[in-house]
C-alpha cells in the first residue's frame, strides 16, 4: 500500500485559493463493489503525475491494464478519487470517454482545489463529466479526514485541519457549483 507523507499531503492538498508552486497532482483512489452494504476496498493507493502524464491518466492506464481484466463486467464498481487538483480539460475529456465505454463503473471525484476553472473548455468538460454520471465535488473536512486516514503515512496521528480549510472549501465549492 503506497502512502504519501504528512508533509506532502499538507502541502499538495491544502485547499488554497491560489496555490503557488503546487504543480503536481496527487490522486488517492479506492475501488469498491457497488452492490455491497458495507463496501470493502478492492484496490486503493496513490498516483502522482509522472513523466508529463497527469495522475488521472496514470490511473486510467493502470486500471485498464491491471484491474479491468480481473473484474467481472456483470458487476458494478465504484471508483472514488481524492485529488489535489480537479482534472484539466484534456484529462476530463479522457475520463468522459472512459466512463462512456465502461457502464458498470461509477466515479466520484473530490478535489481539494479547482484547476484552471476560468477556462471555458475546462468548465465544459467538468460539466461533461457530470453528464456522463461522475459525481464531482470539492473536498470538505470529511474527505480530508478520510484521505488522511487511508492514504497518508500519519503515524497514528489525527488529522488537524489547517487555518481557513472550511472557508476555502466554501469558496471552492461555490466556484464548482457555478460551473456545474
Amino acid at each position: 500500500r503506497n502512502l504519501i507523507s504528512q508533509e506532502t499531503f499538507k502541502f499538495h492538498f491544502k485547499n488554497l485559493r491560489y496555490a503557488i508552486d503546487r504543480k503536481d497532482t496527487f490522486l488517492c483512489y479506492e475501488v469498491t463493489r457497488k452492490d455491497c452494504d458495507s463496501p470493502v476496498s478492492l484496490h486503493h493507493g496513490v498516483f502522482k503525475n509522472k513523466d508529463n502524464i497527469h495522475a488521472e491518466i496514470c490511473f486510467l492506464y493502470w486500471f485498464h491494464d491491471k484491474v479491468l481484466k480481473v473484474l467481472s463486467p456483470r458487476e458494478e464498481f465504484k471508483i472514488t478519487w481524492y485529488m489535489s487538483w480537479s482534472p484539466c480539460f484534456e484529462c476530463a475529456e479522457q475520463i468522459v470517454r472512459f466512463l462512456a465505454t465502461h457502464h458498470n463503473l461509477s466515479l466520484d471525484i473530490f478535489s481539494s482545489r479547482l484547476y484552471n476553472v476560468q477556462d471555458p473548455e475546462t468548465q465544459q468538460n467538468l460539466c461533461r463529466l457530470v453528464q456522463e454520471g461522475a459525481q464531482v465535488a470539492a473536498m470538505d473536512l470529511y474527505e480530508f479526514k478520510k484521505c488522511w486516514k487511508k492514504f497518508v503515512d500519519n503515524g497514528g496521528r489525527r488529522f488537524r485541519p489547517w487555518k481557513r480549510l472550511l472557508t476555502n472549501f466554501r469558496y471552492q465549492d461555490s466556484k464548482l457549483q457555478e460551473i456545474l
